[in-house]
């Protein structure tokens, strides 16, 4: 990817309205694959090797996603497919493995380093999925592009978004409605993973339309 990315200076309040546009114009399709997929890695999640599936699915999800914002049709089956094909299971399991491994140790370490590795790492799975990459390599990347798109403005995505998430959560009745906002969360990010692709038939503009 090096010299291929795209990067706009974009202000944080700017990938909330681009991810909100996106989800306007996909929300129920999004709502309604993104809570199947939770459906059935709870229903898994019962048993020791359904857990080892749990990843494979999210990488599914994470392929539909891309490909819904980018016009392209495709079914979640489809996607779920993706998940299990060219290694990408052992993938997306060793991926998830060294963020979730990293991140808790690097709460217990003070919280700031779990912080840090939990922003610099977020587009890990994205670049995983959609260019293919080694999970060492997508996490290296991922820190590399956060820094070029701004540490701390991805800070304050990640940051406003699980604290939104925290207190609807907590809140009696609200706490139901999270799930209508799954849609948000999602796209809120893609917005800043779009942001790094040289691709303007995919990119989506500070209009949330894709050039």
């Amino acid at each position: 990817m090096d010299g291929e990315t795209f990067l706009k200076d974009l202000k944080i309040e700017e990938y909330f309205s681009i991810g909100f546009e996106l989800a306007k114009n996909y929300y129920w399709v999004i709502l309604g694959n993104t809570l199947l997929t939770l459906l059935v890695s709870v229903i898994i999640s019962f048993t020791i090797i359904g857990v080892l599936f749990i990843p494979a699915l999210i990488a599914g999800l994470i392929k539909f996603l891309l490909s819904t914002v980018r016009g392209e049709k495709v079914g979640i089956m489809d996607s779920w497919k993706f998940g299990f094909q060219n290694g990408m299971w052992w993938k997306s399991l060793l991926l998830v493995f060294i963020v979730t491994i990293g991140v808790i140790t690097g709460f217990i370490l003070l919280v700031i380093p779990g912080i840090y590795l939990a922003t610099a790492w977020i587009l890990g799975i994205y670049l995983l999925v959609d260019r293919g990459m080694l999970p060492t390599d997508a996490l290296g990347k991922s820190r590399e592009l956060v820094h070029e798109l701004g540490f701390w403005k991805v800070f304050g995505v990640y940051a406003l978004t699980n604290i939104a998430i925290q207190i609807m959560s907590i809140i009696p009745v609200v706490n139901f409605f999270v799930i209508l906002v799954l849609p948000f969360m999602s796209t809120i990010y893609l917005a800043i993973y779009e942001n790094t692709i040289k691709d303007h038939s995919s990119h989506p503009t500070e209009d949330g339309v894709r050039q």
